[in-house]
């Protein structure tokens, strides 16, 4: 048995032996990619759930009520976010709302529109001007039994370029995040409402397009999150569409100088179709 072992454990080292610098590469490329699919798979509990660009247009379920329910409404904590980009103008204005209220006093809607939400539960909303998005986050609350909506002020939210928003929720405390700036923080006055419903996002009066919506069932740091905006844009802050291999692949420049004793023109010479004029004052 030892001698057969032996036997074995010679053949393998006489083929790594007879191995060539391109199958070692090879090789090399196969176990470090086995390992990014492994990190990919383990890495953390960030979930992106909206690898593809979405069209605002229509109202899209991303996440199903009982994911919602495990990991947004079932904890203390939790953490969405997202990369919009809202167009100029809508498809249609919406008729203003009014909702009664359990206290007796009634909350105007208006034109505020939907971005991203879990119904019944609270919604980030939107109204359109002439250049930005005014913005809300709408929450339902309860307190003795009695339902309220709370409203969270929001800045504008830039159009016609990428903002990542996210959504930071402790118990009754709600941080909002553009890009990588805290714009909002308030502490509500009652819980929020748990009814488990989708998250979806967008309506049939939106114009823009949304991707990688990322879910964390605990409330992250602001550090944490730019972390986590970072891994989706290259270099020019440019949204990736789909990095699975979380990767940013470097981008080289050549030196705009001649490096000394090589045959080259550097960038003060002049292109050689340009013309030499000749005067006698030359």
């Amino acid at each position: 048995m030892f001698e057969f072992v032996k036997e074995i454990a010679n053949n393998i080292i006489q083929w790594f032996q007879a191995l060539t610098l391109f199958e070692w590469c090879a090789i090399a490329l196969i176990i470090g990619l086995t390992i990014l699919y492994i990190f990919k798979n383990t890495r953390s509990e960030n979930d992106d759930y909206l690898l593809k660009m979405t069209s605002l247009n229509k109202k899209t379920d991303i996440v199903t009520a009982d994911i919602v329910q495990s990991k947004l409404l079932g904890t203390s904590g939790s953490t969405v976010m997202g990369f919009f980009n809202l167009q100029q103008g809508n498809r249609t204005m919406a008729s203003t709302q009014t909702i009664k209220q359990n206290d007796g006093t009634t909350l105007q809607i208006d034109d505020y529109q939907q971005l991203l939400y879990v119904a019944n539960n609270w919604w980030l909303e939107v109204a359109h001007g002439a250049s930005t998005s005014a913005a809300r986050l709408r929450i339902h609350t309860t307190n003795g039994g009695k339902n309220t909506m709370e409203i969270v002020e929001l800045p504008p939210i830039p159009r016609q370029r990428w903002v990542f928003i996210a959504i930071l929720r402790d118990g009754r405390r709600f941080d909002v995040i553009y890009d990588n700036r805290i714009v909002a923080s308030k502490r509500l006055m009652s819980y929020p409402v748990i009814i488990s419903s989708p998250l979806a996002v967008g309506n049939p009066t939106l114009l823009g397009k949304v991707i990688h919506v990322i879910i964390n069932p605990t409330r992250l740091s602001p550090s944490d999150v730019e972390r986590q905006r970072l891994i989706y844009v290259d270099t020019n802050n440019d949204v990736l569409e789909d990095n699975d291999l979380l990767i940013s692949l470097p981008t080289f420049t050549l030196a705009a100088g001649c490096l000394p004793g090589l045959p080259c023109d550097n960038i003060t010479h002049p292109p050689n179709n340009v013309l030499k004029w000749k005067t006698p004052y030359a």
